[in-house]
């Protein structure tokens, strides 16, 4: 398996039937949807408390750490062996893509704690260079206010079109000069808009954030992060469009239909370039309701978790492998240790109706934090059946590209 190949196994794979798999499917987000307009007549995610730790002393050896480990995997891409030995992509394409999503569900926010940017920008003093302060009221304070806007957006397609479309982009090199390009333009706007900016505009803080809505740890009660910053708005959408809407592409991607209709036109980059874009245009046409926006993140996570998650079991020791070889440890072992295909189809099944499940269930909780005191029950599932009907539709797709990939 190669450090780009995603998932193990085929559709022969899985132990139950396209059919009946996809039949629980639906079920499960009917069920979920029926059990929480019966039980669930109130909303009580909200309000929301978030957790801290009271003790912070570990935080400054993890950050110098991981900023220490970044400057060193950055310099290894440039200087280091330029064949699969190098650890660069396994870091950027597995421990910082597929892992983050583990650590920020059970820790919170994590990069936003760990984020060597943020070290850098607080050891250089850039905050000391002097900006200028945009007026009152202007554009400028307006564009860069909230949690999550169209920057991060941007960012983020920049990423996945890297990781998924470009050419040669295991290369250490092309790693290398993207770490180095992307800090370079996170650093030159935070010096901009002050270091909040990464909580806003940096692909992988934002990322973290919105996985860690889901840290039975950092929320009081659970999923309360989901009402946190409720509607979440047109540029989270966009940013979720994109997350879930590349995973989907990345499936689709590597179906056999795929790979023969780019293998005739000889356009890979080009095609790959313009698929992409359209599926995360077409995803954010389903999600661009900001009242539904935050109770997409469950599904998002199960997701990138089921179709990523034999690249994290394989790939992810095996680069930590490589890591250590690097500096001249373990030379000469090799990982070779694979799950077996029947347990991680389950797994997949599993997150996906979980991520499903949870959606229905936050999603209903939203609309009810939205609705009139005095509006009937029954006229707020009207409401959530349009969403009801999105998410059957999204989960079968899911489920389905299981099967073809």
């Amino acid at each position: 398996m190669s450090v780009l190949a995603h998932g193990v196994g085929q559709s022969t794979d899985l132990p139950l039937p396209l059919d009946l798999v996809l039949q629980a499917g639906a079920a499960t987000v009917v069920v979920s949807f029926l059990g929480s307009a019966f039980l669930w007549r109130r909303a009580r995610l909200s309000p929301v408390f978030e957790r801290h730790p009271r003790s912070r002393w570990w935080l400054p050896p993890l950050q110098f750490g991981t900023l220490a480990l970044s400057v060193f995997l950055v310099a290894d891409a440039f200087f280091g062996p330029r064949d699969a030995s190098n650890p660069a992509a396994h870091a950027l394409y597995v421990w910082l893509w597929v892992g983050l999503i583990p650590l920020s569900i059970v820790f919170g926010p994590a990069w936003r704690a760990l984020n060597p940017l943020r070290t850098l920008f607080r050891l250089l003093r850039l905050d000391r260079i002097r900006r200028p302060e945009p007026e009152a009221g202007s554009s400028a304070s307006a564009d860069t206010a909230g949690p999550v806007r169209w920057a991060a957006a941007a960012a983020l397609l920049a990423f996945v079109w890297l990781e998924l479309v470009a050419p040669d982009r295991a290369d250490p090199l092309v790693v290398g000069g993207f770490l180095v390009g992307y800090a370079v333009v996170q650093l030159g706007l935070a010096v901009r808009f002050g270091e909040e900016w990464f909580g806003r505009g940096d692909a992988f803080e934002v990322y973290s954030d919105l996985a860690g809505r889901l840290s039975p740890l950092r929320w009081r009660p659970w999923l309360s992060g989901l009402a946190a910053d409720h509607p979440g708005g047109l540029g989270r959408a966009a940013f979720l469009a994109i997350w879930w809407g590349s995973t989907i592409f990345d499936s689709a991607s590597g179906s056999p239909a795929w790979a023969g209709f780019v293998q005739r036109t000889g356009h890979a980059t080009w095609l790959g370039t313009a698929g992409l874009v359209a599926v995360c245009g077409l995803v954010l046409l389903g999600v661009r309701r900001p009242a539904v926006t935050n109770s997409l993140i469950p599904i998002a996570v199960g997701y990138t978790l089921a179709h990523y998650l034999t690249l994290l079991m394989v790939e992810g020791p095996r680069g930590v492998l490589l890591l250590a070889q690097q500096w001249g440890i373990a030379e000469g072992a090799a990982w070779t240790v694979g799950p077996d295909p029947q347990v991680v189809s389950v797994l997949q099944v599993t997150l996906i109706l979980a991520g499903h499940a949870l959606g229905v269930r936050s999603a209903h909780d939203l609309a009810l934090t939205d609705a009139a005191p005095d509006r009937p029950p029954l006229a707020t599932l009207a409401d959530e059946f349009p969403v009801v009907l999105f998410m059957i539709a999204c989960t079968w797709a899911g489920l389905f590209l299981l099967f073809v990939r």
